[in-house]
């Protein structure tokens, strides 16, 4: 029997509850995966392939599908960095709008990257004693990339834990109920619960650098998964 080589162990904290999360580096194995979703490119592949290696390099017993987004993204990018190093070499380029066509080589380091955004409990008063519970959408209730009124208010749905009042707490409800009582919410009841999602944390970057052959200063924005997977 072949000998068997030992793997360290990292630590970090999951940005949504604090709590420590041991992992390790990816192996050869997992990487394989992530060469696989690269050349698909398609974006339920990627989501697929960082589940998968996080459910193995994940040491805590926690359900990796039911983290929200940005738990997902700042767990892949920790067990990038620790796997094959913080630092990655970009090729920049100005946006279309400029005239310059030069490209400029920067040092990107993943530990740089880091949730943006206070972390909320969720829980929401909508008028006297009448209030609801959401959570942060996790890629297994977020598949639909697309932002049109429909896929928001499927979004919202889903993510609902209750609804509560002064005496009981309505967890047990079905998708009609909840749908026509979203309906009869006044907007400014309406935007809280909006407001909660779309202000909520994300992992996101920017970019800074000043062109050596034009001296323009331009940026980018790195942020959703898809954008960090291309940086594995």
């Amino acid at each position: 029997m072949l000998p068997t080589l030992s793997v360290p162990q990292f630590v970090t904290k999951l940005p949504s509850t604090g709590e420590e999360i041991k992992f390790r580096p990816f192996l050869v194995k997992e990487e394989k995966i992530l060469l696989f979703a690269l050349e698909d490119g398609e974006k339920e592949t990627i989501i697929r392939a960082v589940i998968d290696l996080l459910k193995n390099c994940i040491l805590n017993e926690i359900n990796i599908e039911e983290l929200p987004t940005f738990d997902i993204e700042y767990l892949f990018m920790k067990v990038r960095a620790k796997s094959v190093g913080e630092e990655i070499e970009m090729v920049l380029s100005h946006g279309q709008s400029s005239e310059c066509d030069a490209k400029t080589k920067y040092v990107f380091n993943i530990d740089e990257i880091d949730v943006e955004g206070s972390v909320r409990e969720g829980k929401i008063e909508l008028q006297d004693n009448i209030g609801i519970k959401l959570k942060y959408p996790s890629y297994q209730k977020d598949k639909n990339s697309n932002k049109d009124a429909d896929s928001l208010f499927q979004m919202i749905k889903e993510n609902i834990e209750y609804v509560y009042d002064s005496e009981n707490i309505y967890d047990d409800f079905t998708e009609e109920e909840i749908t026509s009582w979203i309906e009869n919410l006044n907007n400014d009841q309406f935007d809280k619960i909006l407001d909660f999602f779309v202000n909520g944390p994300s992992l996101r970057h920017m970019i800074e650098w000043d062109c050596p052959s034009c001296n323009k200063k331009d940026f980018a924005v790195v942020e959703g998964l898809k954008d960090f997977f291309m940086l594995a």
